[in-house]
This record gives C-alpha cells, sequence and structure tokens, in this order.
C-alpha cells in the first residue's frame, strides 16, 4: 500500500502512513489524541480538524455536520475524513483529547487487616509466628531438600522470606523482605482509571494516580468499544492494549512517588464495569451488545497471574478481578455497595452511581436490587452541542441570584462548554426560574416576560425555527448555551435515571420517604450539587439532609478487598445477593420513562 506524509499542527510531528487513513487514525499513530465522543461515527461532529490538501471526498456524515463554507476551507471531520494524498493537517485546541478532572478519594470505611498475601520471615532459631503458614513451609522445604527451618534458611545465608496466599507458596526470597510488601487496588472506568499504591503490612495508602482510560480514542462510550471489539479483526487486543498500558503507567508512577519496586507489589484488586472487566480478562464482549446482554462473567471473582494478565509487578503476584453482578451491572457496582457497606445496612438506602454508564442499588441487608440506565453520555458532553469532559474551561457550576448570573470554570479558564455538573446546574436554572415548561420547551422571549420573568434572563432567548435557545455566555462573539434539543438529551438522561429508580423502589415496595439515604458515587456524583440534582429530578425527592457523597466509592471497595481477604469474600457474596433487574424487560418501564420525563 502506498505511504503518505502527513504534518499535524501545531505539533510539527511529521508522520509516514498509508494512503487511504483517516485523520484521527494517522494523528493516533503520531501520539496525537483527537476527542471523538461517538466512536467515529460522526454523530457529534466535534472532531473538527483543517486539511490543506491532500484529503479525500467529504461522505455524507460530514457534508451533514459541516456547511459548504467549512468545507471549501478545508473543514473536514478527523474521524471520517481520508487521507489519500501528502497532507498539512491542523488540530484545533477543541478537538484534543484533554486531561480530565479525575476524582481519586472515595469514602473512607473500617478494613481489618487481612491482606490475601502474606510474607513471613524464617530466620535461624527463631520461633515461627502465630499464623504462619505450615503447609507453605512445608512446600519450600521439600523445594530445597531440606529438613528444617533452621536448614532453609542457611541455604539462603542465614535468613529467608516466605511469600504466601493463604496456606500456598508463591515465592521464596533471599533474606529479611518482609517489609517490602504492598498491593493495588485499581477502579477501571470508561472515561478514567485510578490506582492506588496500598502498604499491606500497615494497610496505609502509600500513593494514588489517576488518568485517562486510553481506549477513549476508540469511544466515549462502552458501546462504540463494543462496536470496535466486534468489527475489527484485533479490536479487543487493541482494547486490551490500551488499558494494560495505562495500568502499567500508574503502577510505575505510585512506585516512583512511593520510593519502591514494581516487584514488591504481590497483590492487585481490581473492579470496573461488564464490558472494562472483559476487556481486562480479554474476554470476548460480543454477547452484550446483543440482546439480552448477557455477560460471559458471573459471581465469582477471577483471579489470574500478573504475568498473564500483562501487568508490570512482581511476576509471582495474583490479580482478582471483582465479580458482575448481571448484565451491565458489574464489578464497579459491586464495590460500591461494599464500600458503602448497603449490603449490610438495617435500613433503605439508594446507591447511585453515574459515570459514563449510570448503575443504581436499591436495598438493605435483607434485599437487594440493582439496574443500569443509559444516563452518562449526556452529562458527559457526548450528546450536548457545548457538552465537554471535566477539564480546564469547562463550566462547572452556575448561580443566579439577584439578578445576576455567576458561573464558575475548572482551573477558573475561559469557558469553553459544560461539563456534568456545569449541564445539572444550567439545567436547573432553566427549571427554577421557568424559562423551560414541564415538557421541556424553552419558551419564547415575549412569553416570558408576558410571564414577569427577568428581562435579564429573557433577553438570552434567541428564538429559531427548530427551537429555542438560551445563552449562558457571549463574549467576543462565542457563545455557550442550551438548545432545545440539548435540553432533549437531559431530558432522556435524567428520566432513564429516575425510571430506573422507580423500578426498583417498585420492586421493593419502597416509597421516597422509605429511602433512609441516597448515596451519591462516583466523580460525576461528587461534583454535582444535591440541590440542583434534586431541582431538575435527577434523583428522588427525599430531603437533602439524606444526600450523601460517597466520592470514588468503587475504588475504595476494591481497596477494602484489597486489605482484607474477609471483604475480598463479600465481594462474591454481594453479587450473588444483589438482583439485577433488566429494565427493558419491565411492562412499566416506558410509561415511568415518560413521567421522569417531565420537569414537574
Amino acid at each position: 500500500m502506498a505511504k503518505i506524509k502527513v504534518k499535524f499542527q501545531p505539533d510539527g510531528k511529521t508522520i509516514s502512513v498509508p494512503s487511504g487513513i483517516t485523520v484521527a487514525a494517522a494523528a493516533l499513530e503520531a501520539g496525537i489524541y483527537i476527542d471523538i465522543p461517538c466512536g467515529a461515527v460522526g454523530k457529534c461532529g466535534k472532531c473538527r480538524v483543517e486539511i490543506s490538501s491532500g484529503a479525500g471526498e467529504p461522505d455524507h456524515i460530514e457534508k451533514e455536520k459541516i456547511s459548504s463554507e467549512d468545507l471549501a476551507r478545508g473543514i473536514r471531520l478527523g474521524c471520517r475524513s481520508k487521507l489519500t494524498a501528502n497532507a498539512v493537517v491542523s488540530v484545533p485546541r477543541t478537538s484534543k483529547l484533554q486531561t480530565q478532572k479525575i476524582l481519586e478519594v472515595g469514602v473512607q470505611t473500617q478494613a481489618y487487616l487481612k491482606p490475601c498475601v502474606m510474607k513471613y520471615a524464617v530466620l535461624p532459631g527463631s520461633t515461627p509466628p502465630e499464623g504462619f503458614p505450615v503447609k507453605a513451609l512445608k512446600s519450600a522445604l521439600a523445594a530445597n531438600s531440606a529438613q528444617d527451618s533452621d536448614a532453609l534458611a542457611a541455604k539462603y545465608n542465614g535468613a529467608c522470606t516466605l511469600v504466601a496466599s493463604g496456606d500456598g507458596l508463591l515465592a521464596i526470597e533471599k533474606g529479611n523482605t518482609v517489609s517490602e510488601l504492598y498491593g493495588m487496588a485499581f477502579d477501571v472506568g470508561t472515561t478514567t482509571i485510578v490506582g492506588t499504591l496500598v502498604d499491606l503490612n500497615t494497610g496505609l495508602v502509600k500513593a494514588t494516580s489517576a488518568d485517562m482510560n486510553a481506549q477513549i480514542v476508540y469511544g466515549d462510550d462502552v458501546i462504540s468499544r463494543l462496536n470496535y471489539c466486534i468489527t475489527r479483526e484485533n479490536g479487543m487486543r487493541d482494547l486490551n492494549r490500551k488499558v494494560i498500558g495505562v495500568i502499567n503507567k500508574i503502577i510505575s508512577e505510585v512506585c516512583s512517588d512511593a520510593e519502591i519496586k514494581p516487584e514488591s507489589i504481590y497483590d492487585v484488586v481490581l473492579c470496573g464495569n461488564t464490558t472494562m472487566e472483559h476487556l481486562l480478562l480479554r474476554v470476548d464482549p460480543a454477547s452484550l451488545a446483543v440482546y439480552p446482554f448477557e455477560s460471559k462473567l458471573n459471581h465469582k471473582l477471577n483471579r489470574v497471574s500478573s504475568v498473564e494478565f500483562g501487568i508490570n509487578i512482581n511476576s509471582r503476584a495474583l490479580v482478582n478481578v471483582f465479580p458482575v453482578i448481571g448484565g451491565w451491572v458489574g464489578g464497579d457496582t459491586v464495590g460500591v455497595v461494599l464500600a458503602t457497606e448497603l449490603h449490610k445496612s438495617s435500613k433503605i438506602k439508594l446507591a447511585i452511581d453515574i459515570g459514563t454508564n449510570g448503575e443504581i442499588v436499591l436495598g438493605d441487608k435483607t434485599s437487594m436490587v440493582s439496574a443500569s440506565c443509559a444516563a452518562g453520555p449526556a452529562f458527559e458532553g457526548a450528546h450536548i452541542r457545548f457538552g465537554m469532559r471535566a477539564s480546564s474551561g469547562s463550566i462547572e457550576k452556575i448561580d443566579f441570584s439577584g439578578g445576576k448570573m455567576e458561573i464558575q470554570t475548572i482551573e477558573n479558564a475561559p469557558a469553553r462548554g459544560f461539563c456534568g455538573s456545569g449541564l445539572i446546574d444550567a439545567m436547573a436554572l432553566l427549571v427554577e426560574e421557568k424559562i423551560v415548561d414541564e415538557t421541556g420547551r424553552i419558551k419564547d422571549k415575549s412569553e416570558l416576560l408576558s410571564e414577569g420573568i427577568l428581562p435579564a434572563l429573557a433577553d438570552r432567548i434567541i428564538e429559531k425555527s427548530d427551537g429555542n435557545e438560551f445563552v449562558f455566555i457571549e463574549s467576543a462573539g462565542k457563545e455557550i448555551s442550551l438548545n432545545q434539543r440539548d435540553v432533549r438529551e437531559i431530558q432522556l438522561a435524567k428520566g432513564a435515571m429516575q425510571a430506573g429508580i422507580r423500578i426498583l423502589m417498585k420492586q421493593l415496595k419502597v416509597t421516597e420517604e422509605g429511602i433512609h439515604e441516597v448515596l451519591m458515587a462516583g466523580a460525576f456524583g461528587n461534583y454535582i450539587r444535591a440541590e440542583k440534582a434534586l431541582a431538575i429530578g435527577l434523583i428522588p425527592r427525599v430531603a437533602i439532609e439524606k444526600i450523601k457523597f460517597c466520592g470514588n466509592a468503587a475504588e475504595e471497595g476494591a481497596r477494602k478487598a484489597l486489605v482484607s481477604v474477609v471483604f475480598l469474600k463479600e465481594s462474591e457474596e454481594i453479587a450473588g445477593r444483589v438482583a439485577h433487574i433488566d429494565l427493558s424487560m419491565d411492562p412499566g418501564f416506558q410509561d415511568e420513562f415518560a413521567d421522569a420525563m417531565m420537569f414537574n
């Protein structure tokens, strides 16, 4: 196949690639990540680039998303445009994948120290401590043709250390290395990955690091990645390598911070949604893409060696991947339940984890039900015109008081769009100030003025034939607004979440008054404001003091399982006890969904 040269500006990188490659694929080869929220199907139109020459003819999607004037000056979609000759491609900052604001800290709960992997020193003349693994010692003696522990220690120049998992022997190390015993807990999300290094001798966190899931170049959501797996010959391999690469990067970073060697890590516990766990374990996820959306993973822990898993830690280390509850409700939800101890509660609690996917669990120690809702993509900006991830310049808070609007962006940078919390705030303002009616229609300016709405708000309305829009920021000729289509997307997302919650409430015959606490987990759940979520009907109408923010509860659950085998075993118990409700099969879901769409 003929090769062409492509230069990327303003980075100044030039690479040689096969003719016919897409701009996005060529950029990836150059180490430039173009933001493609829709997974390269052209729906979002956010991967705009400028091509000076060398591009093939625009396809029907590009013609739909880009005006003829812009096409004439070389504006194209990076995910659709193919390069057929030497080219210079300019990738604006707005089209690049931005570093996201990542939540690393979770709810802190008590865990008794009893890790899966332990170290025991064998010293001449010493008495084995309580809990010493006798079977592991016998295995070590047999492997070294030694008659007793003194002889074994002598063979290792006076001391050795047994690395044991339960009664099983993992390794024998020269000298006394008992102090060098670490483990890692990971929450592997669709968008972000968080890893925590823990000293397994003390249970203390030594370092934490986080990064974006590199799979994101194949699309924001799990559907895009499932499609990539199914349609590409090596799709699953590509996605597995991307996520393992980020995990290894995080391992390297925390080891550097804590000044330890990766070989000192002997145990890893990971949790993630169902799709991520399939990809981590290299299990074909195709069954998740078609009805009835069944997982090939079950209620059992998945335990593999670090070498088989592909991560750079001690070669004898173990990797534990949390069990799956069912369907799209995966190990990350198990982690949330484990961290919040919902499964031990004497009162009904509702746990909500709104990430790229939305999972909900309702119940107490006697009964728990769960479901998955397609809420995340809208709240993470994938289907919103000015939607974006929580990165520099994204609007995260909006307040209106005394006729004045106050807008806060991440890092106080110039506004570029809305992240999830900003979208909730924006929608709450429209609802609270009655700028939208109960159906979600943005009212006309004259209609608002006749109803006594402040001119300062009414003047922000732009009336268009396909629906009105409300301008939040207008500066230097740039407008950041929500239009009618954006409002509909938010309605769909909040409607799906609220309808799912109502179905679970009906399953357990629980009313809003009967919910003792609403536990908001995950990065998105941590950054939104409770009063704004209540205003738009995203969560049940409970007293605001009942709403608790749990941070990255999934990762906290993985950490608890890392420091105690008791909690590791509980992860299986939770997965088996939580009933999975398939919302698509519930006869009342459509009616609940239609009602939950309303702003009332």
